[in-house]
């Protein structure tokens, strides 16, 4: 018998399951002696092993049998639990998700070890917690393996499978653009009708697949709250979360390069900015400190603001840090503003200074995580209030794939560069053979035909490596800049028929038609519907 779409109904169901598990030890953490939410997570280890016995997974069924009676004895009162107790529960799950992963099968002699260690543990009648242990207690060496790093990969159908639609979508739309042109005379009206209404549902079926690329902020939210819990177990702390805007939606591939960045901050706000409990309790504070992830939308920008009740940053040592490494006067500090200041925790500077010892650590690797929401087209600024906080806010683009580029034609084909890209635009009248030796004639490549122009409009190109100052909104204003003949300075100078504008583009990837051609980075629909093809200027052609 087949057993295969079993095992991918186990696999799903027991992924689902021990998501479930993961949000209920972390309620009973904080809630050691209630039993319903025992008889919770009793019942979801009980549904992984009835399934596990059904498909012969033995080290599943076992060692979801032992954690099973440890539950009993905390759901029927017979023991008390501890936090000890409920960190041996997290990483029996971790490991259950490593198994189901797996198919049941343990690769290593160390993941042999573990396991069992861990069968060891739950064969034994669970520790009473003693009246020195507490929510800091030391968690016990069994957290050795590390359950996966959380990825986003599906949203109902795969993600990928989003991206290929998408794609096969924008290569429809392209042959369109290839349909031969005839004249209103050559046409029926029957025809002319049927093209303009397949026109209008390729646009409308586009922007509803988009949609399909969208998430809540709460439920990426959601993904963290295991990682949250850890990084206050491995300080000692305990750290309630609370989400605001939890409906707001956002591009997952935006989202998905936020975890890295977003996984900083919040250790930060952790080890560096919550207080100890005693702390807390001196100060008046509740013993749990709390982590608040608010999100919300204005225009096209997305707003991520995640705020720490703790310590806040001691601005003396900013200033500190001012005077003694930037030479700075009282009276040039006097002027800035309170974001001005905050945020010099953001540069490399301050990041690599002994000023961030000082600061308890709160500088450290902040610049690695400016750079990439900086890289994301968007920015991080602090706020702080010494004694009640910190809190980082992320602006974003609400879609990642949305940018602005210089659209622009050569013959029929519509081009578009980003506008990061252009340094600036001019226009030149005819010239000879030799001097067109200074320009790149992208005609070339394309295959298009020489039109004989009068005059031709230049883009000047901003490369990586090029120190001078991006301009983002380009002109048509004339440059300074004289092309040399040099072979590689002439792709800086891009020869075009006509400057279309600035324009906002969605970009998706190229399909498999023109991912061969290795001459664009990506397939671009403008606001009207058009499709331009964006120029990779990294694989130009030499001419």
């Amino acid at each position: 018998m087949d057993i295969t779409k079993y095992e991918k109904i186990f696999d799903q169901e027991s992924r689902k399951y021990l998501k479930e598990l993961e949000d209920l030890l972390m309620a009973v953490e904080k809630d050691l002696s209630n039993l319903a939410l025992w008889a919770e997570i009793h019942g979801k280890i009980h549904s992984i092993k009835g399934m596990a016995r059904a498909l012969s997974l033995t080290k599943i069924s076992d060692l979801c049998h032992l954690m099973e009676d440890w539950c009993l004895n905390f759901q029927q009162g017979t023991r008390i639990s501890s936090p000890a107790a409920v960190q041996a529960l997290f990483d029996g799950s971790n490991f259950l998700g490593y198994l189901v992963s797996n198919k049941g099968w343990i690769d290593s002699f160390e993941d042999q070890k573990l396991y069992n260690n861990l069968i060891s543990k739950f064969e034994k009648i669970p520790d009473e917690p003693s009246k020195s242990s507490s929510l800091t207690e030391t968690v016990p060496a069994l957290a050795s393996y590390q359950s996966p790093a959380i990825t986003i990969d599906h949203v109902k159908i795969k993600y990928s499978f989003i991206e290929e639609l998408l794609g096969l979508t924008q290569e429809i739309q392209l042959l369109a653009k290839k349909f031969p042109s005839f004249l209103n005379e050559q046409m029926s009206s029957g025809l002319k009708n049927w093209i303009g209404h397949y026109t209008a549902l390729m646009k409308v079926l586009y922007f509803q697949l988009t949609q399909l690329r969208l998430m809540t902020v709460g439920d990426f939210a959601d993904l963290f709250l295991k990682s949250i819990r850890d990084i206050a177990k491995e300080n000692n702390k305990s750290v309630n979360v609370e989400i605001i805007g939890s409906e707001i939606q956002a591009d997952i591939t935006l989202l998905e390069r936020l975890r890295e960045p977003l996984i900083h901050i919040f250790r930060n706000c952790i080890a560096h900015g919550i207080e100890t409990v005693e702390e807390r309790t001196n100060l008046g504070k509740n013993v749990n400190g709390k982590i608040t992830i608010e999100a919300k939308s204005e225009k096209e920008n997305l707003y991520i603001k995640i705020r720490d009740d703790g310590r806040g940053i001691n601005k003396s040592l900013i200033i500190n840090h001012l005077k003694d490494k930037q030479l700075m006067t009282d009276e040039e500090i006097g002027r800035m503003s309170e974001e001005e200041l905050y945020n010099i925790i953001l540069s490399p500077e301050f990041s690599s200074s002994s000023t961030t010892t000082e600061l308890s650590g709160r500088g450290i690797g902040m610049n690695v995580v400016a750079q990439s929401i900086d890289y994301l087209g968007g920015s991080l600024s602090i706020s702080s209030d010494s004694g009640k906080g910190t809190e980082f806010i992320i602006k974003l683009p609400l879609s990642l794939s949305i940018i602005y580029a210089i659209a622009f034609s050569i013959g029929k084909h519509t081009l578009a560069i980003p506008t990061l890209h252009v340094k600036s635009i001019s226009n030149i009248d005819i010239f000879s053979d030799n001097d067109r030796k200074s320009y790149y004639d992208i005609k070339k490549v394309l295959g298009v035909a020489e039109n004989k122009k009068s005059s031709y409009s230049v883009l000047n190109l901003k490369y990586a490596n090029d120190q001078s100052t991006i301009n983002q909104t380009t002109t048509d204003q004339a440059t300074t800049d004289q092309p040399t003949n040099d072979g590689k300075e002439s792709c800086r100078h891009l020869l075009v028929d006509n400057i279309i504008g600035n324009r906002p583009l969605m970009v998706l990837p190229v399909g498999d038609l023109l991912s061969g051609v290795k001459l664009f980075s990506g397939i671009g629909i403008m606001e009207n519907g058009d499709i331009a093809l964006l120029l990779d200027l990294d694989n130009l052609p030499p001419q």
